[in-house]
């Protein structure tokens, strides 16, 4: 019982405080992508490699790297930043490739991370990024309460035991009804009123499909570098990138489809 209020209690801090930071926009919008990418980078270096003397150049060549992507927004210059910055990290990777081989995710690593959050604080919408969180939060409802129920036919057990094809249908279908409601009620506040429910679906569709990629993307990232959870950040959770996940794929995912349209 106290593990479950402890798991409520944070669940409910961590969607406070992002739902603030989208809503009020500006400098919470601007904190929150910068926390949540310096952590996430953290968290995947912590575990490809371990925290020390001689990997600590590396979690700074990185943190300063993801927040040249997000400085894109504002600053396109700030690519040569970035160029620069993982020019440094290949050298300083191939000096110590045989202690840690995983150095060699040097460029995927940081796009990774800075890349949805780039789009963040990028988004005219500001409030895209709450739109997909949300629709983000019902499928991960709906696939839950579907696959405990009646989940039978595994989806991937060797990265994700525990998630089943009739959970992912589940996830798919609750955040498609879900989005039609939000659609008919909610579309001035997240700013999308001039969309058609087409789009909310296709929306809702492929945040469900590209979300649940990268669920089991950081799922086999954990599981080869043998850690049950990312960090420790948020209690009863594990840590950020346990819960950011998915978003790191849908939202940019989220972010084309809306540009191109």
């Amino acid at each position: 019982m106290h593990k479950f209020l402890v798991r409520a209690a944070s669940g409910i801090v961590y969607a406070a405080v992002i739902i603030f930071a989208i809503v009020y926009g500006g400098w919470a919008l601007w904190t929150l992508a910068i926390a949540f990418a310096v952590i996430g980078i953290c968290e995947l270096d912590r575990m490809a490699m371990g925290f020390s003397r001689k990997t600590l150049p590396i979690f700074l060549i990185d943190i300063l790297a993801v927040l040249a992507l997000i400085c894109l927004a504002v600053c396109p210059y700030s690519i040569i930043l970035w160029i620069v910055l993982q020019i440094a990290r290949l050298i300083t990777a191939y000096t110590l490739r045989k202690k840690y081989p995983e150095l060699k995710i040097a460029t995927v690593a940081t796009s990774y991370i800075g890349i949805p959050f780039c789009c963040m604080v990028l988004e005219p919408m500001h409030r895209l990024p709450l739109l997909i969180f949300v629709m983000l939060w019902l499928n991960d409802s709906g696939a839950y309460i579907v696959g405990s129920l009646i989940g039978k036919h595994k989806l991937c057990p060797s990265v994700s035991p525990n998630k089943t094809w009739e959970g992912f249908f589940g996830g798919v279908a609750i955040t498609l009804i879900g989005t039609y409601f939000l659609q008919r009620y909610c579309a001035s506040f997240f700013g999308m009123e001039t969309y058609a429910i087409g789009i909310w679906m296709l929306l809702s569709a492929s945040t469900c499909v590209f979300g649940t990629i990268g669920d089991l993307i950081e799922s086999k990232l954990k599981r080869n570098y043998g850690f049950k959870d990312s960090g420790n950040w948020i209690p009863g959770h594990g840590g950020l990138l346990d819960r950011i996940d998915s978003f790191l794929i849908a939202f940019p995912v989220a972010f084309l489809i809306l540009f191109f349209i």
